[in-house]
């Protein structure tokens, strides 16, 4: 019986940089890590559709993309945009409010109840009392 053809993969992981994976890697019952580590390629080149994208190393400076560039500068610009018509907004915002209160209540004065019949004398007693009391 012929031995099958292998190829072994080596994986270099720093104890400063990678110990999150190092951690994740031992917690992996030996027996199981080769069957996990294909399981891991399988999904890559699944969602990736068969290509490769390259991925920088954190310590090497990104390489520049225009098409990125492009969208974070559109993003700034409508940040930029929604931050200048935030004080306009908001100002619509407690017009709109204040015009939803009752006209008594939005200028500060006191309005009666039309169905209760008070007298004058009365409402200046009440009145006097409200003065007097302390809160």
């Amino acid at each position: 019986m012929a031995k099958a053809r292998r190829m072994t993969a080596t994986v270099k992981m720093t104890f400063t940089e990678d110990t999150d994976l190092i951690g994740w890697w031992n917690s992996i019952p030996r027996g199981s890590r080769n069957a996990v580590m294909k399981d891991m390629m399988r999904d890559y080149i699944e969602r990736n559709r068969g290509g490769f994208r390259p991925v920088m190393p954190r310590n090497l400076p990104q390489p520049f993309d225009p098409l990125r560039f492009t969208q974070m500068c559109e993003d700034a610009a409508w940040i930029r945009s929604a931050l200048n018509d935030l004080p306009g907004y908001m100002e619509r915002v407690i017009n709109h409010v204040a015009a939803m209160q009752p006209a008594g209540v939005a200028h500060g004065s006191y309005a009666r109840d039309p169905t209760v019949n008070v007298d004058d004398n009365q409402a200046n007693r009440r009145e006097e009392r409200v003065k007097k009391a302390k809160w």
